[in-house]
C-alpha cells in the first residue's frame, strides 16, 4: 500500500544542499514554498539565484529510492513519446544529502487544473487535446503486462489487475470503515474481475493517474494549453484503466470521448468493465483516507457489478464530484 507522507518540512539549508548536488558550488536559495495538492508526497517549489531559478523538489521519508520509478516514467515519456512532462534534474533515495528521498523537477509553466474555473468550451478544448495525448501514448505497446521498470512483467493483465483489487482488499483499517454486508458484496465482486477483464488487448502505455490534479494548462492567445502531465504511474495496461479512472473523478468529458473515439473505439461492454476499475480506486481511497462518499461509492459500485441493492437497479453508482448518476461516455 501507498505510504502518504503529505506533510513534511523542507528547510532552506536542506534546499540548498538537494541545489548544491545538483547544480554544484554554492546556490543561493530566495524561496522555498510548500505546494498544495501533494496526497502522497510532500512538494516545494524553489526560486534561486542560477538558471533555471526555479525548480519543484518532492520529499518522502527515507528507505529506499522512493522516486526511482518516477523518474524512469518521465524519462521514458520524455524520450519516446511527445507527452508534456517536467524535466527530472535528480533524485535521491539515500538519505545522504537530506534526510528524505528526494525528485527535483523541472518548474512547470501554468497552474493546476484541478478547481480552476473555465468556462465549459474551454474545457472542451483541453479534453480535445487530452485526448490527442493519450492516444499518442496508447500508441505504444509492450510484451508484457505491469508497470514501467518491474522486473519482467506478467502474461495476463487479468491476473494483474485482481491481484491489486486483492492487495487494497487487504489494506489495513477497511475491515473497520466498510460493513460487513459491502465488504461480503465487494469480495463477490473482486471474484468476478478476473473472468470480465480477460479480454484487454495488447499490453498498452498509459499514464495511470490522469486527473485535473495533475494536469498543468496554461492561457496564451489562442485559449488554454496543457503544459505538463504530473505524477506517472507509467505502465503496459489495458486502456479502459485509464478511461475509467479520468470518468470516475468528472464524467463530464463528452468533448474528450468524442476526439478520443475518432481514433481509437471502445471496445463494447466498456460501461460495466469501468466498474471493476471504479471499485479499486474507490477501495484505494477508503483504505488511504476514510473518505465516507468513497465507503458509499464502494458499496454501491459493488452492488452494481454483482446486481445486489437498491444501486443495481438505479443506474451505475455516482462518481465523486458529479451530482447524477453515470451514463455511458458521449463518445459518438
Amino acid at each position: 500500500m501507498i505510504d502518504l507522507q503529505p506533510d513534511l518540512e523542507l528547510s532552506f539549508a536542506e534546499a540548498v544542499r538537494v541545489l548544491a548536488t545538483w547544480l554544484g558550488g554554492s546556490p543561493a536559495c530566495s524561496r522555498v514554498d510548500s505546494l498544495k495538492g501533494g496526497l502522497v508526497n510532500s512538494d516545494f517549489g524553489l526560486e534561486f539565484d542560477r538558471p533555471p531559478f526555479r525548480a519543484v523538489v518532492k520529499i518522502h521519508g527515507v528507505g529506499g529510492d522512493t522516486f526511482a520509478e518516477e523518474a524512469t516514467a518521465l524519462d521514458h515519456l520524455a524520450a519516446e513519446t511527445s507527452c508534456p512532462v517536467p524535466q527530472v534534474h535528480l533524485h535521491d533515495g539515500s538519505g545522504s544529502v537530506i534526510p528524505h528521498a528526494f525528485l527535483l523537477l523541472e518548474n512547470v509553466a501554468g497552474v493546476c487544473m484541478q478547481g480552476l474555473d473555465v468556462e465549459s468550451v474551454e474545457r472542451a478544448g483541453i479534453d480535445v487535446e487530452l485526448a490527442g495525448v493519450l492516444s499518442e501514448l496508447q500508441g505504444h505497446h509492450g510484451e508484457r503486462w505491469g508497470r514501467l521498470g518491474s522486473s519482467g512483467g506478467a502474461s495476463s493483465w487479468s491476473d494483474v489487475f485482481a491481484a491489486r483489487l486483492a492487495e487494497v482488499r487487504a489494506a489495513d483499517g477497511l475491515e473497520a470503515r466498510l460493513t460487513p454486508e459491502t465488504l461480503a458484496v465487494v469480495d463477490e465482486a473482486i471474484a468476478l474481475a478476473g473472468p470480465e477483464l480477460a479480454d484487454a488487448g495488447p499490453p498498452t502505455l498509459v499514464h495511470g493517474d490522469v486527473w485535473d490534479g495533475n494536469l498543468m494548462v496554461e492561457r496564451d492567445g489562442a485559449g488554454w494549453r496543457i503544459t505538463g502531465l504530473l505524477d506517472p504511474n507509467l505502465q503496459f495496461a489495458d486502456v479502459e484503466l485509464e478511461l475509467a479512472y479520468l470518468e470516475v473523478f468528472d464524467n463530464r468529458r463528452e468533448a474528450f470521448f468524442a476526439a478520443y473515439t475518432e481514433v481509437h473505439q471502445l471496445r463494447p461492454g466498456y460501461e460495466r468493465r469501468r466498474l471493476f476499475y471504479w471499485l479499486h480506486t474507490a477501495l484505494l481511497h477508503v483504505a488511504l483516507f476514510d473518505e465516507e462518499f468513497f465507503r458509499d461509492f464502494t458499496a454501491r459500485t459493488a452492488a452494481t457489478i454483482t446486481g445486489r441493492g437498491a444501486a443495481s437497479r438505479t443506474g451505475d453508482p455516482v462518481g465523486p464530484g458529479i451530482a447524477e448518476p453515470l451514463g455511458q461516455p458521449s463518445s459518438g
